[in-house]
């Protein structure tokens, strides 16, 4: 394995208000290698990265590259450094092909060139890293894992000596994982260096040469793989913690016994979707219980998004109906059917979840702008009330911020899930929809919101959990039922949980 560096940041520091991000952290990644970056959400990792990229720049520290000092203004700057970044949140155009987005930006004119060749050349790239999907589809009609996906082969497209890859396995299931795995390993023998951003420790031991951990924007410490182990990566990522992790690298929860409610408290009776975004939904009917944890484990774009979102905005329907404690719904719009007690957290937290540009206070209000609670005279929002409910928010779920002020978009994706989930529980909830919670999120936050889905379990809410890592579900669920295809092909109970044959039917098998 090559000593040679091929980056060295050494003393970065970046604040951002009275928030300091980065305290003088040094960060080397050596040639070849795959090198892991670790750190509870909040920690600087995001913002440590979007400084190499050019996103951001250091208020102190310089930036190496292959031993010369370099000023990375730009992401153009990087990129001619040989540097691609493979962002959590999609950075795509949504009314571009993929094609279009992954040679926008390569050419002073990309639009002159040969697309049908680079078609071919982008086909290529993708099937050397095992991916599939429709070139000339516009990229707003891809399911989120997709839009991953492309922007992978983008970077490697475009020439990248060095990867950055946020979160990049957030939407891709074990198979995909593996074959990621096994594509980056044939690159790395190529010459590729890869920087791997991840909240999975099992992820993390299984990919990276050595992983560096950060804590409240300082250097943690340095761990390389013969020293590994999910013990020491908790130990140096959560030191005043006491957290108790299983075989898979995620939290340990207890699960006491359910108390079903006696009849369902939300009927999907032959749910049908029109075909605008993947399959649609294909008479879907299934009970969900107060009082339980009903997971729906699916392969992104295979109708799980549709499932979550028709029954908080059930006017999408084409066919079918949805009840409510035995009352249709299915006619309201979606601020009546969070007048029933039925909240959504929905898959994309960024894109879907907040408005970037608000402050924190203001999205807690988001949904909640009606209610008699938040209103002065029946007419007028009542801010104070609003602070009140956002301050307490920031103390109960620890969100990471100094104000309630503060621009939403300025924290880390953990923060930004926790105020998300504080909102949906401001009022008393009959049926949570929630999409991946804990896409992108460190093991102490993703404990977190196992316990406030178990919290809610327990107060005789009932729960439906849209999720790829069938680790969680199978930790979490009462039953789970699969997707495949917009069609309901199978429903587990907790005894009968088996990773294989839920694999199985998730893929088509």
């Amino acid at each position: 394995m090559t000593t040679i560096n091929f980056i060295e940041l050494k003393g970065i520091r970046k604040a951002f208000g009275e928030v300091v991000a980065l305290d003088n952290v040094d960060f080397c990644v050596r040639k070849g290698t795959i090198h892991g970056l670790l750190g509870e959400n909040g920690a600087g990792k995001s913002t440590l990265m979007n400084i190499l990229y050019g996103l951001y720049q250091p208020d102190e520290g310089e930036i190496k590259v292959l031993g010369q000092p370099v000023r990375i203004s730009s992401p153009y700057d990087s990129i001619r450094q040989g540097i691609g970044m493979v962002h959590q949140s999609s950075t795509l155009v949504p009314e571009f092909t993929a094609v279009e987005n992954i040679i926008l930006g390569i050419k002073q004119d990309p639009f002159s060139l040969p697309l049908k060749k680079e078609a071919q050349s982008i086909k290529e790239t993708a099937d050397s890293l095992g991916f599939d999907f429709p070139l000339n589809l516009k990229v707003k009609n891809f399911p989120a894992g997709i839009r991953q996906k492309i922007e992978i082969v983008r970077a490697i497209y475009r020439g990248a000596k060095l990867l950055i890859l946020d979160e990049p396995t957030t939407s891709l299931v074990e198979s995909e994982f593996q074959q990621l795995l096994k594509t980056l390993r044939s690159l790395v023998e190529d010459g590729l260096t890869v920087i791997f951003i991840t909240h999975k420790m099992r992820e993390v031991m299984m990919a990276c040469d050595e992983v560096t951990v950060l804590k409240k924007g300082k250097l943690q410490g340095i761990i390389r793989q013969e020293e590994m182990s999910k013990e020491s990566l908790v130990k140096l990522m959560f030191m005043e913690k006491d957290i108790e992790i299983t075989e898979s690298a995620l939290p340990k929860i207890t699960l006491p016994p359910a108390e079903l409610s006696p009849r369902p408290l939300c009927e999907i009776k032959e749910a049908t979707t029109s075909r605008t975004e993947g399959p649609g939904l294909k008479d879907v009917t299934l009970d969900i219980y107060g009082g339980e944890i009903f997971g729906i484990a699916a392969v992104t774009g295979n109708g799980e998004k549709e499932l979550a979102k028709c029954i908080t905005n059930p006017r999408m329907l084409s066919g079918g109906d949805i009840l409510i404690n035995g009352k249709s719904i299915t006619n309201l719009p979606p601020i009546k059917v969070f007048g029933e007690g039925v909240f959504h957290t929905p898959e994309d937290r960024i894109v879907e979840g907040i408005l970037p540009d608000g402050s924190i206070r203001e999205n807690i209000l988001l949904g909640h702008h009606a209610e008699e609670q938040f209103l002065s005279n029946n007419l007028f929002i009542d801010w104070a009330e609003v602070k009140k409910a956002s301050q307490r928010i920031i103390a109960e779920y620890d969100v990471k911020a100094p104000n309630d002020e503060l621009e939403i978009r300025r924290l880390s994706g953990g923060n930004i899930q926790r105020v998300i989930i504080g909102r949906a529980f401001l009022n008393p909830i009959k049926l949570l929809v929630t999409h991946n919670p804990t896409s992108g999120l460190d093991i102490a936050s993703v404990e977190f919101i196992f316990n406030k889905l178990v919290e809610l379990r327990g107060s005789g809410s009932a729960i439906l959990w849209v999720n790829e890592d069938l680790d969680e579900l199978m930790i979490l669920c009462d039953r789970i039922g699969v997707l495949f295809n917009g069609e309901l092909v199978g429903i587990f109970n907790r005894e009968e949980f088996d990773k294989y044959q839920i694999g199985l039917l998730m893929i088509g098998g």
